[in-house]
């Protein structure tokens, strides 16, 4: 039930968000976008998931203003499950306003933003009511929007849609997180490294996002999760695919470079050894199960929450990347990136890529 009742928000979504008034063009000789979702920006309190990463993504935000990139927030932007929108504003209001200075604009030249199930107030009148009343100029042309349209191929959305306490009874969800699960944050001093996620519902969740995706033949880009996944690929997929690569090319390589891959080899196998760990030795699901590697049609951005740093995803130009910001020395990495060409070309055809893409030699080579 679940799972149809997520089609259908998908479609009634995408329909809306690719009318001519709604599209947002995408130019793949010039355009310039970076995509954030999850940060729960909080009160500041133990209970606020985003704290710890509010200097690092205020770093990010620096780099991609100076590049010239424009920003996409993708939904649960504020925490308002747990707080009331002007206490968050009055502490993170500095980033706030860096958000809707980068933020895409629609013909009529308003910010857009969109929202998932933890900031889905933004959406009601009432939110309207208490913007009205602000002297805060900046958010007076905030145009808030469930989904958005880069050309017609690629569908941003942040993925809440379907599930019952998610999207129906949020209410009740956000009453229940208010009022009880706050306050064993911070009688504890727990969850502040990040939310705990149900392995299971999670996959089921993602397996549901990338069968609408094939189906629809349509690149889609959603939060919600917390896990980042490039080209339908995970964390996990991507270093057994690499790894695989490494291996082959230590077989061609002369006797002077083979220690120094075989090495490369050993660390990969031990990042794969570490996500294993954290899953209690459980791999994660796959998107296909007659093909080892899935159509690469779903993308997800992870989120601003980590405890090690912050992911997002990049389309620069021609060329989509999964990119790690490190919280340990604010640098930015690239996990994986992509020829998007090249990728929607498979996604129509339904017919799977290595996206490890992950310019895997770089790595290896002085």
């Amino acid at each position: 039930m679940s799972r149809r009742r997520m089609n259908r928000k998908f479609n009634q979504i995408y329909r809306n968000a690719k009318k001519p008034e709604n599209l947002i063009p995408l130019s793949l000789e010039r355009d310039l976008f970076v995509i954030f979702s999850d940060h729960h920006k909080g009160d500041s309190s133990a209970a606020d998931d985003f704290k710890k990463n509010a200097s690092l993504y205020e770093t990010a935000l620096s780099f991609y203003k100076e590049k010239g990139f424009k920003l996409i927030v993708l939904g649960d932007n504020e925490e308002l499950w747990e707080n009331r929108y002007g206490k968050i504003l009055s502490i993170y209001r500095n980033l706030i306003e860096k958000e809707i200075e980068l933020a895409i604009t629609n013909p009529h030249q308003e910010k857009i933003r969109v929202w998932g199930n933890h900031d889905k107030e933004v959406s009601l009148p009432r939110f309207k009511r208490f913007i009205k009343k602000q002297d805060n100029i900046f958010l007076k042309n905030v145009l808030h929007r469930e989904g958005l349209c880069l050309g017609e191929d690629i569908f941003l959305v942040h993925g809440h849609q379907g599930r019952f306490f998610d999207d129906v009874a949020w209410r009740i969800s956000r009453w229940a997180v208010q009022f009880l699960w706050k306050s064993i944050q911070r009688l504890f001093n727990i969850g502040i490294d990040g939310p705990s996620e149900n392995i299971d519902i999670r996959e089921d969740l993602e397996l549901n996002y990338y069968q609408w995706a094939k189906q629809k033949k349509l690149m889609l880009v959603c939060g919600h999760t917390h896990r980042a996944i490039f080209g339908s690929l995970t964390h996990l997929d991507q270093h057994q695919i690499e790894m695989r690569h490494m291996e082959k090319i230590m077989e061609q390589s002369p006797h002077d470079r083979k220690e120094k891959i075989e090495k490369e080899i050993e660390k990969i196998k031990a990042e794969k050894e570490e996500i294993l760990v954290r899953r209690g030795g459980r791999p994660p699901k796959s998107f296909e199960k007659s093909s080892e590697t899935p159509v690469p049609c779903y993308f997800n951005d992870g989120c601003c929450c980590y405890t090690n740093g912050i992911t997002c995803i990049e389309i620069d130009k021609g060329t989509i990347r999964l990119v790690k910001w490190q919280r340990q020395d604010a640098q930015r990495e690239i996990f994986a990136e992509g020829a998007i060409p090249q990728i929607l070309a498979s996604i129509k055809e339904s017919r799977p890529i290595d996206c490890a893409l992950k310019a895997k030699e770089k790595r290896i080579l002085p």
